[in-house]
């Protein structure tokens, strides 16, 4: 059975760390990590056994005398995992819009959140704060533009962003590719996966796709059989030039290989 209880002392820098039974902690609502990995969790608990949790974690007292975990989520598992009733947490008085905030902030500085966790945490936030991109980005310290291209990630399918994250594609691999139809997306991925393209490479590619060569249009060539279409239309202008009252005169001389046409048409003198 799970003991309910708090103590408390202070770390080494003056911070009041209470000892809270793990049986009182709530889940962050805002939590964006929604996979975990089993291994990593497995190894987090081996070494929480052995050299107990050295960061402690963060949360805030609720009206009812629970807690509710700001920061430290997988660390309470790994606790939990490895048998203690207990873990060191910093208690800070915040409120609904402040717990949110930090959550989302402190994941966002850990290097195992990846891109797409990052871009769902920051809609979460947006979402349930009801939050512009300016003014989420003003919370984070991002400006609107890099939070809206966080945001465009989310656009990839589940199994896209599986494949982007299993091939070790990075955040700007993804972005560039967030660039085409989505049609076109999937062939993408498999070109740049197959061809192993680093970055450049891939915004050269999408650009490609997005403004393909223009085709060269082929010259048209008109074969005519029948060298009368042209005499004759050869004499009926001069005979229009004629019914205008000009002076035209032509003659016409035939050998082997050609007819020989010499129009002659005066000058207008003014």
């Amino acid at each position: 059975m799970i003991q309910m209880f708090t103590t408390s002392f202070k770390n080494k820098n003056e911070t009041t760390v209470s000892q809270i039974a793990i049986g009182l902690i709530d889940p962050c609502p805002y939590q964006p990590r929604k996979l975990l990995n089993k291994q990593a969790l497995e190894d987090l608990s081996e070494n929480i056994k052995e050299n107990g949790i050295l960061q402690p974690l963060t949360a805030t007292k609720l009206p009812n005398g629970r807690y509710q975990l700001i920061a430290g989520h997988r660390r309470l598992l790994a606790a939990s995992k490895a048998g203690l009733e207990t873990v060191p947490v910093i208690v800070l008085n915040k409120t609904e819009e402040e717990i949110a905030v930090l959550a989302v902030i402190e994941n966002l500085q850990r290097e195992d959140l990846n891109f797409f966790e990052q871009a769902l945490a920051i809609q979460s936030l947006m979402i349930n704060l009801k939050l512009t991109q300016a003014q989420v980005g003003q919370k984070l310290s991002l400006s609107q533009p890099a939070v809206a291209n966080k945001l465009k990630l989310l656009q990839f399918s589940k199994e896209q962003q599986t494949k982007i994250l299993a091939w070790g594609l990075t955040e700007r691999h993804a972005r560039a590719v967030s660039r085409l139809p989505g049609e076109k997306q999937d062939k993408a991925l498999d070109h740049i996966i197959k061809n192993n393209l680093n970055v450049s490479a891939t915004d050269r590619y999408v650009n490609s796709l997005l403004s393909p060569a223009p085709k060269h249009k082929k010259k048209t060539i008109i074969n005519i059989k029948d060298i009368k279409i042209f005499t004759n239309t050869i004499n009926k202008a001069v005979k229009i030039i004629q019914s205008a009252g000009v002076k035209a005169d032509y003659n016409t001389q035939e050998d082997e290989n050609y007819i020989h046409y010499q129009i002659s048409v005066p000058k207008i003198k003014a």
